[in-house]
């Protein structure tokens, strides 16, 4: 074969490789095609595998991530219903749920996170400028930033945000929630001020609750012990008494008929308890103790 015949040869499978390369499509799993010709959308390829066009730069190929992506809102002031100033920062999970529409209306992601973000807070801020700020964080500070609280507001948003996003600009908004609800920090000392004074008015409440409450038990208890203590020493001298009057009749009974035996003994023990050896007694002769004495020494 002439060399000549060998060199067109190699140009026309040159050619004919790189009408193929111009001509294919690769579509990965992650990502949208989007198929243009003269500017114009002719096909849109949401499945993964590989597809024909006709060769650039009569086709052009856009490809669009189509995973969930994410945006952050940055904190901006807002307004409530009642004049309060409050610092609200987000974030939104999006994704690309119109290609056609996606492309006609921002094109790139970062036009599409521009108009995402002004169309937040555009929402964020009406659904502030309808509530008090009581709504979100009570007077007393109890639940304050609650996931109750801050989830309606965000549920607003979503509702409020969400169709005009997907109408306009071919967005899904998935999800979208709040990372910070605060005053400015102009606003912050004095608010925590007004928080501190109102805890510590609830603290005082509570202990002097807790002071009387703590008395009226004190005393309930010295009260119940008093009667205790009164009504025991009273069954102990009744039980004294009656004890004493027993002894007193078996006394009478045992020494019945036998009343000078029973003086005779306690004499005896009279002597026993006031007599010992280093006693000395100075009585007159007729004292009724030396009786006993003076008899054993008479003669019968």
């Amino acid at each position: 074969m002439p060399m000549s015949a060998r060199v067109w040869q190699g140009l026309g499978a040159v050619a004919v490789a790189a009408a193929v390369s111009l001509s294919a499509v690769i579509v990965e799993e992650t990502e949208f095609a989007v198929v243009t010709r003269f500017g114009r959308v002719t096909q849109v390829i949401t499945e993964p595998g590989l597809y024909w066009k006709l060769p650039a730069p009569i086709d052009q190929a856009l490809r669009l991530d189509k995973r969930i992506l994410i945006a952050a809102v940055p904190e901006s002031e807002f307004l409530t219903s009642d004049k309060k100033n409050v610092m609200v920062g987000m974030y939104v999970n999006w994704r690309i749920a119109d290609p056609t529409k996606f492309l006609g209306a921002v094109r790139t992601r970062q036009a599409a996170e521009s108009r995402l973000v002004a169309l937040v807070q555009s929402a964020l801020g009406s659904a502030l400028g309808e509530r008090p700020f009581t709504d979100f964080v009570p007077a007393d500070g109890e639940g304050a930033g609650s996931d109750d609280r801050l989830g309606s507001l965000e549920a607003t948003i979503r509702n409020r945000s969400a169709p005009t996003a997907e109408a306009n600009l071919g967005i899904e908004v998935v999800y979208l929630g709040i990372t910070r609800f605060n005053f400015p920090d102009q606003n912050l000392v004095a608010v925590f001020s007004r928080m501190r004074a109102e805890r510590e008015r609830i603290a005082k409440a509570y202990r002097s609750e807790g002071d009387a409450e703590a008395q009226k038990i004190v005393a309930e208890a010295n009260r119940t012990a008093a009667e205790t203590v009164a009504t025991a020493e009273a069954e102990a001298s009744r039980q004294r008494g009656a004890g004493e009057a027993e002894a007193a009749r078996i006394y009478a009974e045992a020494y019945k008929g036998k009343e000078e035996f029973y003086e005779f003994l306690r004499t005896l023990e009279a002597y026993e308890q006031v007599i010992n050896e280093q006693t000395t007694l100075v009585l007159p002769a007729d004292a009724p103790i030396l009786n006993l004495l003076l008899q054993s020494n008479r003669k019968p």
